[in-house]
């Protein structure tokens, strides 16, 4: 009996590999891990389950990390799938699982069927992946929860010259401190995010620390969203263009502040909870649905990857002039 391992690709049910399609067909019981990427497009586990034609199990994080034992007892007398968004062993790994399967008493075969993850789709930016340093995943931040140590691997990738994937961060079936403490089992809203937030924690980031590098108007960036998806959208420019093009016009800031000004009822949170809303809102139409990714180009940029790259520029972008003049890639 063997436990499959599989990715499934970037967007949806049909990115599964043939040999991946015919483990699942194999396969008694099938897990979707469900914590640390999802498929882009609604209700995925309905539309696995009708192309399996077999149910699907969602796998949360307590799942996998507490209850992995649920999972191999199955496999020790039949096959199990364990489908894993993007490539299973890239920018996610499960290799506390797989050596629980091998090193289980007798051990449990196991088999990785490999996909297309952010990993490899960082090529559509026209970067070449033997330039690219150390991945970094970027948490949001909160009042009092503020880390930033991917902050020091990407100082080291520039230093050298690297390019570098920054991951968004997802929170899915995650409690607020407040119901933890209180032992209220509920799950907040599932968050991704988006462009604006990543660059803006990246940029709070590098000032906190007087960091010499990541300067807003001299730094370039290419901002992968939906990678892989029929809505996919690639934009560069330099972090500070990108961050503007989420911002408001002058006539929509009005008009914000004078609706928010004519609600007298409102309190102090629910006009931050409304201000939070209108941000995302211009995010979303700016650089469309999640899942959103960022490189951040290092200074061995080669002529064909910043034209490739700057085939992508936000309107009115200084992408190419930011290339000479800071980055020394002269035409």
């Amino acid at each position: 009996m063997v436990l499959y391992v599989i990715g499934l690709g970037l967007a949806d049910e049909n990115d599964i590999t043939l040999k991946g399609f015919e483990a699942v067909k194999s396969s008694e019981r099938i897990y979707l891990e469900s914590y640390t990427s999802i498929l882009m497009v609604p209700g995925f586990k309905e539309r696995l389950e009708e192309l399996y034609q077999k149910s699907v199990i969602l796998a949360h994080r307590e799942t996998v990390e507490l209850e992995a034992e649920s999972i191999l007892e199955g496999a020790a007398t039949s096959n199990v799938a364990f489908l894993v968004v993007g490539d299973p062993l890239s920018a996610t790994t499960h290799t506390d699982l797989i050596l629980r399967a091998r090193q289980s008493s007798p051990p449990i075969p196991v088999k990785i069927i490999h996909n297309a993850s952010i990993m490899t789709a960082i090529g559509s930016s026209g970067l070449a992946g033997y330039n690219f340093g150390q991945t970094v995943s970027v948490p949001f931040w909160t009042e009092d929860w503020k880390p930033d140590s991917w902050l020091e691997r990407i100082g080291e990738n520039l230093h050298m010259g690297l390019h570098t994937l920054a991951l968004s961060d997802i929170k899915v079936r995650e409690q607020s401190a407040e119901d933890m403490s209180r032992g209220i089992l509920r799950y907040m809203d599932p968050r991704y995010m988006l462009i604006p937030q990543l660059i803006s924690q990246i940029i709070s980031a590098a000032q906190s620390h007087k960091a010499d590098y990541l300067h807003p108007d001299r730094t370039l960036a290419i901002a992968l969203c939906r990678m892989g998806s029929e809505q996919e959208r690639i934009l560069s420019g330099t972090l500070q263009e990108l961050l503007d093009m989420a911002n408001p016009t002058e006539e929509e800031a009005r008009a914000e502040v004078a609706q928010d000004d004519a609600d007298q009822l409102a309190s102090e949170a629910q006009l931050d909870k409304r201000r939070s809303a209108r941000a995302e809102a211009r995010a979303k139409k700016a650089f469309g649905e999640p899942l959103h990714s960022l490189v951040i180009v290092g200074k061995r940029l080669h002529p064909l990857e910043r034209d490739y790259a700057a085939s992508y520029a936000c309107p009115g972008s200084q992408f190419l002039q930011v290339a000479q003049e800071v980055y020394g890639c002269k035409k």
